[in-house]
């Protein structure tokens, strides 16, 4: 039991990993993710098919499973050398790809490269160590035997609750993810020995195949559809468990970015809740199994639709937690404990109920001779069914129906589910899921200005948004929601501003205008992140001959079409302007030409994922997108930051660009290029803060108050430095980072850039 608890623990890390990796091997956005999905829910469909079909040949189970994971510590171990060729390859293969079903049978095929062995080790360890728990039971019997099983898929799931904490909060921070990589290794190869040296005392007897035939030679086993009858409503339930969990979890992380933040840490809180209260709904199976008998099944199923019905009138009262916390809470730790807090009360009981399905299947499987196979059978159709409700929850309901009916229809699911499986009691089940569909209806629509306000950034009530004119919901960009109060229209993605039609303006034009000064020449140009599309507009007010636009969201897209024309001219519909829906940095990775402008218009850095742009690694390709004297221009945030963290981005700029220039317009506007920087003539540099040895001088003297080097300051793809760093200052005030800019402004900076 300890063992898979360990087990599961470190395997959500390596998850978490893995898609970290291929993230940024193949950009941030949802059909990127969907290729990793599939590729690594595969693999662990096709390893429970594996422990299925050779179950009754393994006579020491616990001898395999041991052996199976040191094989995972041995393939995680030499993945990230596996990732960097990954992305060398993509890049290959996927540079002027214009079809977006080659770009995901490439993304597919590659990360199956390498998830795939490790994937299928992991699934088939489910099957082997069940036999090992039911063997074990003593005098308990079959019934003990079916105890343990469910214990120890509730133990498993715990691990990966640990697990999903440990790793957000200590371990990939600490270590950054090629050490976290190995050293998850050495526990998984640590776990495999152990496994190994107890499987001497606790043997397992192959089961017998048939009789040897009359002339003596050994008969095959026979085939699965032929052995012991397993009720049919079995392996529904095993499905229905995986296909409605994992819709489920997506719509809830979907929420809760909404509701708890966006912030990396926020993601490894949720996923611990989650399967926390997976894990608990494990432990209440059995007293489940005890009270309806038979009927366990059908009850798990109808229960998790009609608790998860009665749940949604909590959803848009969440944010007046957040405003109500907000003085007892000023400290990061302090506020990400309400975060926890906050996700335990929304998706708590659902989700506790919907663990209660699979271990009541694990647990009916495991009374069987050939209990091995069977639950690698139903493991195995559990997982694709799970990667089926990713797929249908992310891509069909939540962009057809909205975050609330799909929480309703999910639970219509269940309460269906729960008639379809047999078994007695009929008249009581069908009694909850009528609830369920009353439930459901009678639910009033929710209060959307409130459940998008954005609370949770600050722990305080934000100025008041208007009414709530639009709403889009889908996996690429979340929540994205336009308010209206007077003649002010304002752009929301996942409760966090945007932009509007007011003061915003000036800022977001001078992403464009800032670095527009240095450009030599107007041939390409990227703006990436849409936006209101000011900035788009302002940038194509110049000679370009094409601007290219990345964004992740067509959510965005829509709105800054559709709300947002007035002020930026209906510019995404001009010829010059081309709008690809993909990561900024992946399009850069693949893209072909040149730029002799790149501007990144983000959202705040510490959303999980935007920090991908600031890594030296982007910074790196890059440069190798500018055309001689090109320049890339990018957005500091100087607000609920420090100074190190404005002296990380810079750093880790400087790592790469020899060149830059600093200027506050509103906001900071980070100018770099490869070769010296040369201002137009008459190009107004009044906001002109630091460049080159000025901006070195502010580093160090970061570095000397601090007591840290240079180095350390600098973020890769493996250290993840300010996806982790930033959201720990997004508490604090920005007193003292204008102070610490300007302390080392010097006069004599402009007339070099002009002079040059």
């Amino acid at each position: 039991m300890v063992l898979y608890f360990a087990s599961g623990a470190v395997g959500l890390v390596d998850e978490v990993i893995f898609f970290k990796y291929l993230s940024l091997a193949f950009g941030a956005t949802a059909h990127a993710s969907s290729a990793v999905l599939v590729a690594f829910m595969g693999g662990l469909a096709l390893g429970a098919m594996a422990a299925a079909r050779f179950d009754a040949r393994v006579s020491r189970p616990l001898l395999v499973y041991g052996a199976l994971e040191i094989g995972v510590g041995l393939l995680c171990a030499a993945s990230p050398w596996l990732f960097g060729g990954v992305a060398h390859l993509y890049v290959a293969m996927a540079t002027g790809a214009t079809s977006l079903a080659t770009l995901e049978i490439v993304r597919t095929g590659l990360a199956a490269a390498v998830v795939l062995l490790p994937t299928v080790a992991m699934g088939a360890t489910l099957p082997l160590v069940a036999r090992v728990a039911a063997a074990t039971a003593g005098e308990g019997g079959a019934a003990g035997g079916a105890r343990r099983v469910a214990t120890l898929y509730g133990a498993n799931t715990a691990g990966g609750a640990v697990g999903a904490l440990l790793g957000a909060y200590a371990v990939i921070p600490a270590l950054g993810l090629a050490t976290s990589l190995r050293a998850g290794a050495l526990v998984s190869v640590g776990i495999g020995v152990t496994a190994m040296l107890l499987s001497r005392r606790v043997p397992v007897k192959a089961r017998a195949t048939a009789a040897p035939a009359s002339d003596g030679a050994p008969r095959s086993a026979p085939p699965l559809a032929t052995r012991e009858a397993v009720p049919r409503g079995i392996f529904v339930a095993a499905a229905a468990s995986g296909l409605l969990v994992f819709a489920g979890e997506v719509v809830f992380i979907h929420l809760l970015a909404l509701v708890d933040g966006t912030s990396v840490y926020v993601f490894g809180l949720v996923l611990a809740v989650f399967l926390v209260a997976l894990s608990a709904g494990a432990a209440a199976s059995r007293v489940l199994a005890r009270r309806a008998g038979a009927s366990a099944l059908a009850a798990s199923l109808a229960l998790s639709g009609l608790v998860l019905a009665a749940s949604l009138p909590v959803w848009d009262r969440l944010p007046d937690l957040f405003v109500a916390a907000g003085p007892l809470v000023p400290a990061w730790w302090e506020r990400e404990v309400v975060r926890g807090l906050v996700a335990a009360l929304a998706i708590g009981l659902p989700a506790a109920c919907m663990g209660m399905t699979f271990p009541l299947v694990l647990a009916a499987l495991s009374s069987r001779a050939d209990r091995g196979a069977r639950i690698g059978v139903a493991t195995a159709v559990n997982t694709v069914a799970s990667m089926a409700g990713s797929l249908l929850a992310g891509f069909v309901l939540l962009p057809a129906l909205g975050s609330q009916r799909a929480c309703g229809a999910i639970a219509l699911a269940y309460a269906a589910t729960a008639l379809l499986v047999p078994g007695p009691g009929k008249h009581w089940i069908g009694g909850l899921a009528a609830a369920v569909g009353l439930l459901v209806v009678a639910v009033p629509r929710w209060d959307l200005a409130r459940l998008s306000s954005g609370a949770n950034v600050y722990f305080e009530r934000q100025p008041e948004q208007g009414k709530v004119v639009w709403i889009d919901e889908d996996l690429h960009g979340g929540v994205v929601t336009v308010t209206r109060r007077a003649d002010i229209t304002t752009l929301w993605t996942n409760g966090k501003y945007q932009g509007d039609t007011g003061w915003q303006m000036t800022p977001q034009r001078s992403f464009a205008d800032v670095p527009a000064m240095f450009v030599p020449r107007f041939g390409r140009a990227l703006v990436v992140g849409v936006g209101t599309g000011v900035t788009v507009q302002q940038t194509a007010r110049y000679p370009f001959e094409r601007v290219d636009v990345a964004e992740l969201s067509p959510g965005i897209v829509k709105a800054a079409r559709t709300f947002f024309a007035g002020i930026n001219g209906g510019v995404l519909d001009e010829p010059r302007v081309h709008v690809r829906l993909e990561d900024g940095r992946n399009l850069l990775v693949v893209e072909k030409d040149r730029y002799d402008l790149v501007t990144v218009e983000l959202t705040s850095i510490w959303f999980s994922g935007a920090a991908n742009l600031y890594n030296k690694e982007f910074y790196e390709v890059a440069a190798t997108k500018l055309t001689e004297g090109g320049v890339l221009s990018q957005w500091i945030q100087l607000h609920h930051t420090t100074v190190r963290e404005i002296a990380s981005q810079m750093a880790t700029a400087r790592a790469v660009f020899p060149h830059a220039a600093f200027f506050v317009r509103g906001q900071g506007v980070l100018v770099l290029g490869t070769e010296p920087l040369r201002a137009r003539d008459g190009a107004d540099l009044s906001d002109l803060v630091l460049a080159d040895e000025t901006m070195d001088a502010f580093i160090d003297e970061t570095c000397r108050a601090g007591g840290f080097t240079r180095e350390s300051l600098i973020s890769t793809d493996d250290n993840l430095r300010l996806e982790y760093a930033t959201p720990r200052n997004n508490v604090p005030s920005a007193a003292g980072v204008l102070d610490a800019l300007q302390s080392q402004r010097s006069p004599e900076v402009a007339a070099r850039l002009r002079a040059r």
